[in-house]
Parts: structure tokens; sequence; C-alpha cells
């Protein structure tokens, strides 16, 4: 049996345990795991002393295509994100927001040339918009995003429309995400504030507080487990948040929380030095708070590491004062590299790190196995990681449009030095060497059984096991035409091998003829 590459002396990882020997390829996935080279690969890979873990999953970030472009777009930020070990996200832009089906429908079409990596889209809910819910997530929206509190010009969900939405969620199978700060706490704040004539940095943390964040995380958490929808939590920035997830969870809520590096590594006193540049909401908070949040992590109650990445210029950030300078920081290139770093310095440990930032979001969009594994029959979406190699963290190197980095100067252990996308190399050593277009569409799927996380069942399987190792698929062009949310294998269109005289392959190339076990 011939495989086209094998990555040999490598030590791969997972979220259970750590093995050490080849990875055989064939065809974009992972024919075989081998305790020596067979000998029979077209071509060979060393790696030793190195890690191989899955390609990190990112299901959140704002690559503002089409849009805002001039502070990032999908080709610089799909770049980064393969230099940054990420071969899947998810994005959502603000400004041009998917809202129907026709809006998910173009911008993949839009996307189908500029990604280096795979992506998916996620919808945004507005209160108007709810009731396009059942067909957006049939038309294959990753997920749902819906805010609290009027932000980036979206509009608040009170708890009536929340109440609306996880209901046709919990009927759907769909999952939101939700952005957690209390409308009417975040605008009193606001209003005091600015009648104080108050223009400091530290109006970031006085305006977005903590108890804005809390209440509002309050009310998602109490409405997830009445209605049985499937509810993340975004980017938690204090243990109160991660605490309340814990405790409705174990009440039977389907509720799942996200949290991102920014939460980790910096504080309020970072963000009254440097304002603009540490401008983001929820914004860091208390140097106690940060350090609960790595107990969290390390005890596994953080789900989910995402970035949240929504990048500026400097000069986007500075041309205008605190209150109206954007929010957001870039984070898809330095994310793997500070939780590598957080390894060596035993905060958390390399399988821990898989879960959050690969297994579980790939769970979460139904894309496991497909995406988040090492194992046989899974996309060769790869990241090799020298755990040794020292650096420092700069702008000078940044990828983004942003052109900087929060933690420009901070000395790490432990980075990404090759990624791979279905068995190509789409970054190494720091540089992009994939062609624009190397990333496909990928559309979402129900939670399957087996998450843990609580709540009703989200289907009988993923799509993504419903013979997903027999499928051979086409790209999406401008003119595609989505077929049913049941036809999408991979979130492009799926046909059974031999269906197509132009896609033909071997049937040795299907590992098994049965779904892998969740």
């Amino acid at each position: 049996m011939e495989f086209d590459l094998e990555i040999t002396g490598a030590t791969f990882v997972t979220p259970e345990d750590r093995q050490k020997g080849t990875i055989a390829i064939r065809a974009g996935r992972i024919a075989a795991l081998l305790e020596e080279p067979s000998g029979s690969a077209a071509r060979q890979m060393d790696a030793t002393g190195l890690f191989v873990l899955p390609g990190m999953v990112d299901q959140h970030v704002h690559f503002m295509d089409p849009g805002a472009t001039e502070r990032e777009d999908f080709i610089t930020g799909s770049g980064a994100a393969a230099v940054g070990g990420v071969t899947t996200v998810v994005e959502h832009t603000h400004s041009h927001p998917v809202l129907t089906v026709q809006d998910l429908r173009e911008k993949a079409a839009y996307l189908a040339d500029r990604s280096v990596i795979d992506f998916g889209l996620a919808a945004h809910v507005f209160p108007q918009t709810i009731e396009n819910v059942p067909a957006l997530w049939e038309a294959g929206t990753a997920f749902f995003k819906a805010f609290t509190c009027t932000t980036h010009g979206v509009p608040a969900l009170l708890s009536d429309d929340l109440l609306r939405l996880f209901r046709k969620l919990a009927e759907t199978g769909g999952r939101v995400l939700v952005h957690c700060e209390d409308e009417f706490i975040t605008e009193d704040n606001e209003k005091r504030l600015r009648q104080a004539l108050r223009t400091d940095y530290g109006v970031i943390v006085e305006w977005r507080s903590a108890e804005a964040e809390l209440l509002a995380a309050q009310t998602v958490a109490l409405l997830a487990g009445l209605t049985q929808a499937a509810v993340t939590i975004a980017h938690a920035s204090q243990p109160g948040v991660v605490d309340l997830v814990r405790r409705q969870r174990a009440l039977g809520a389907a509720l799942t929380v996200e949290s991102c590096p920014q939460y980790f590594y910096l504080t309020s006193e970072d963000v009254r030095r440097y304002g603009p540049t540490r401008k983001f909401t929820p914004p860091a908070r208390e140097e106690a708070s940060r350090n609960a949040m790595w107990q969290c992590l390390e005890r596994g109650e953080i789900d989910v590491i995402s970035t949240d990445h929504a990048p500026s210029t400097l000069e986007q950030k500075f041309e205008k004062d605190i209150w109206n300078c954007p929010f957001g920081l870039p984070g898809v290139e330095t994310t793997l590299t500070l939780l590598l770093s957080a390894v060596n310095q035993n905060q958390i440990s390399l399988e821990q790190l898989v879960r959050v930032y690969s297994e579980t979001p790939a769970r979460l969009l139904g894309l496991f196995p497909r995406k988040g594994a090492i194992r046989v029959g899974a996309d060769a979406d790869l990241v090799v990681v020298d755990m040794e190699q020292e650096h420092t963290l700069s702008n000078k190197t940044v990828l983004s449009k942003a052109g900087w980095t929060p933690y420009d100067g901070l000395r790490v252990k432990g980075r990404p030095v090759m990624t791979m996308l279905r068995g190509v190399v789409v970054a190494e050593n720091g540089k992009v060497v994939a062609p624009r277009g190397t990333g496909r569409f990928l559309a979402g799927g129900v939670i399957p059984p087996g998450l843990g996380f609580g709540g009703r069942t989200r289907g009988p399987r993923s799509r993504f096991q419903d013979a997903w190792s027999r499928t051979t698929v086409r790209r999406l062009t401008p003119n595609t035409c989505f077929p049913p949310r049941r036809n999408l294998r991979n979130g492009i269109a799926a046909y059974p091998f031999f269906s197509s005289p132009n896609t033909r392959r071997e049937a040795s190339l299907s590992v098994s003829k049965t779904p892998i076990p969740l």
C-alpha cells in the first residue's frame, strides 16, 4: 500500500495521550498510524524531536472580508492563521453580517478563492431575523452569533428575543455563540462616564464592567437551561462566568464556554496603560481574575479557546479618541505559540491544548472526526511544533494587516514550524507557502452525542459521520447553488466514490465502510 507522504519520528498528540510513530497520508487524509515507516511512501518527512498536533480550529475570527478590508481580509487573515498553526476558522464579519441564506451563498462564493485554510461562516441574529434561523441552519451556517448589548453596530437581543431564538435553536439543532454584556449596565456606565467628560483609557474597564458581563451571562445560562438550546458563551473574561456555566451544565444545560488568550495574558492595568491597543470587549480583568482563569483552564472548565481575532492597524487604533477607536486586537497568529509556551511553563498540558483549541471546537462545529483529530480517516490537517525553540514575539514579524501584536517583546518557548491542510504544506517557518484558494468552505454540523455537555442529543449523528470516509468533493464557484444541508459534506458538495468519471479513485482509499464512532 503506497502513501503520498509519511511523517516519521514525530510524537503525535491527542487529548488522551501522545504516541511516537509515523503518520501516513494519502489523498489528503490520514491513511495509517504506524510504529515504523512503511517504506512505501512517495515522500518522507523526518520530524524527529518534534510534536505533531491536529490543526487548530478557531471558531471566532473577524477577517472583515467583505467589509473593512483596510483592517484585514481573508487572504492576509487566513495566511496569518496558517502560520499560527490554525487550519480551520469560522468567520463572522459585523460590517457585512450574514443574515439570510442569500447572504451566506454570496459570501461563500466570494471567498471561494481567497482563503489559505478551510473556513466556515457564522450568521448573525438580529431581533428581526430570528425567523431566518432554520433556513440558515439548513443552508450550512456554522453557528449563529448574538449580542446581548448593542456593539459594533449589531443590535442587542434582550431576554424576550433570546428566549425566542433559543427555542428556535432547540427545534432546529443549531448552536449560538453569545456575546455577553448587559445592555442596560453598559448604557448606564457609558452615560455616566461621558457626563463626567472622562477620556482616559480607564473608561474601557468601567464602561464594559465585570458586572455587565456576569449579569448577561447569567441570563443566557438560565435561558439555555430552560430551552435546552445549544449555547456557547463567547470570550469569557472572568472565572465567575466559567463557574456559572459549570453549575448550569450540571443541571442539564447544553451550555459551553469559550475564552481567549487575552484573558490569560493581559490585565486591566494593561488597558489603562496602553488604551487603544488593549481595547477589546469584554476587556481584560484584574490580575487575580487572570490567575483564576489559568486555574479554570487547568481544571478543564473552559471548553474552547478562540482568538476573537479583530485587527486594526496602529494608525486606525489611534486616529480617534478612546471612545471611538475600534475594538479588537490581532490574535490568530500568536495564540498557539502562547499556549505552547504555557505548556513549557507547566500551566497546561499539550493534551489540554489540543482539546480546547482543536478537538472540542471541531466537535461543536460538527466537523469531528474529520477535523480536530489525528486518527485514520481524518483530514491530514496537522501542525508540527518545536517545543524547544525560544524566540521573542515582535511586531516586525506579524503577517496580519494589523502589523502589531499586544505581546510584542514577550519571550516564549515553543512555536509551530509547519502547518499542513489535507496533506499540503500551507505554512512553514513563519511564511505562507500555499496560494489563496487552497482552503475550502465548510458547513457546520449538528452537535453529535457524547460530548458530555448536558442537554438533549443534537441528532443521531453528525453528517460528517454519515459515510464521511467515502466522499470526494468539488469546489464551490460563484455560480454554484448550495445543495440542501443534508447533502453537504465537508462544507462543499459531496458525491460517493465512483459517482463521477472525473473524480474516480481506487476503493482502497476508503479507510472504513462504517462511520468512526465518537
